[in-house]
């Protein structure tokens, strides 16, 4: 199985100097190679106390302080980039990086970053068609051209070529026709919230596709410490924090209405308890999805699980539950030390 960390960039509450906070993500990045990592993530969304915007430039910071590890985007916001400058800005970091780059994509359902570059949310998904269609012609064809709804490229040339002839590239699913997309257009996926695997890989064999060729990445939050409650004590506040930031999108979003709706709301407990209350801390969940908080053992419990549902990535933030740099550093000691050892010897 291949471990990456996923580097958001957050900033509970705005509490750290941005300076401060991008040289501790970018260490963290170097950290992840020095401890045996497999690959570094990088998030983006816009106006955010908890993402950075610009993906390509923190990448292209860790790539030029690494040698081995692989880089890659989790997720762009696609439908409001325009696709020839992220073909262009993924083919330069990767020929920087020496051919460590993967492309990662999603639809986005943040309202602030559609709105911020004018885009309307209802054009996420043709959008979004159109661009897989253009990186994959750009990276592989000469004078490739195009004309859509939404982007018309005249032939074209890319100008340098990837050195992998063709990266790695993901797309973000959790609905039926997401997964059904990143299966046409032979993407692996890039999963939110542990489901649909299912699906994606039924969808594959109905292009053609042999499963067995594609990754399949499962998302998920950890903190690791010495023992269960120290882990709790630790990460609640950022686990809190991180809900409550989340919750505030989606009701402007209203992308989920129908979980909001449910008993226990986006995140399995309504209202979200404060950090204190740690018998209702851990009953939260991530669109679903249990939290990783606890010890080694608990760890090692969650891979073996992810490896048996079929995921080959793990794509883990460390940052997103804990309020300090310091605390996520040294879950990803703990968990490099108790856990990758099991899986690198294999």
């Amino acid at each position: 199985m291949d471990f990456g960390m996923a580097l958001t960039f957050s900033n509970h509450g705005f509490r750290l100097d941005p300076q401060y906070l991008a040289q501790s993500q970018i260490d963290q990045g170097v950290l992840a190679e020095e401890l045996g990592y497999d690959h570094v993530w990088v998030a983006q969304h816009h106006g955010s106390e908890m993402y950075f915007p610009a993906p390509f430039v923190t990448l292209s910071a860790i790539a030029a302080r690494t040698r081995r590890i692989r880089l890659g985007t989790y997720i762009i916001i696609m439908p409001i980039q325009h696709p020839l400058d992220v073909v262009e800005n993924a083919a330069v970091l990767d020929v920087v990086s020496g051919g460590r780059f993967e492309l990662g994509l999603g639809l986005g359902n943040f309202v602030l970053d559609f709105e911020a570059y004018g885009i309307p949310k209802s054009q996420r998904a043709s959008r979004m068609e159109e661009s897989l269609s253009i990186i994959r012609g750009l990276w592989t064809q000469e004078n490739f051209s195009f004309k859509g709804k939404h982007y018309t490229i005249p032939p074209f040339t890319l100008v340098p070529k990837p050195i992998q002839k063709m990266p790695p590239l993901w797309v973000a699913a959790t609905a039926e026709k997401a997964f059904d997309r990143a299966a046409r257009h032979e993407c692996h996926l890039a999963g939110g919230s542990g489901f649909g695997i299912e699906y994606y890989e039924d969808r594959l064999r109905a292009y053609g596709h042999d499963p067995k060729k594609f990754y399949k990445s499962i998302l998920q939050q950890v903190h690791i410490a010495e023992t269960r409650e120290q882990a709790w004590r630790e990460a609640a506040p950022g686990i809190v924090s991180w809900v409550k930031y989340y919750k505030k999108e989606l009701d402007l979003s209203g992308d989920l209405k129908f979980m909001a709706n449910q008993p226990g709301g986006y995140f399995g407990v309504d209202p979200i308890p404060e950090a204190t209350d740690l018998e209702n801390v851990k009953k939260l969940t991530f669109f679903g999805t249990p939290f990783l908080v606890g010890d080694p053992d608990d760890a090692i419990a969650w891979v073996e699980r992810s490896k048996q549902r079929g995921y080959t990535h793990a794509v883990m933030g460390m940052q997103d539950c804990a309020k300090d740099p310091e605390l996520a550093e040294k879950s990803m000691r703990l968990f490099a030390q108790h856990v990758l050892p099991r899986y690198k010897k294999a």
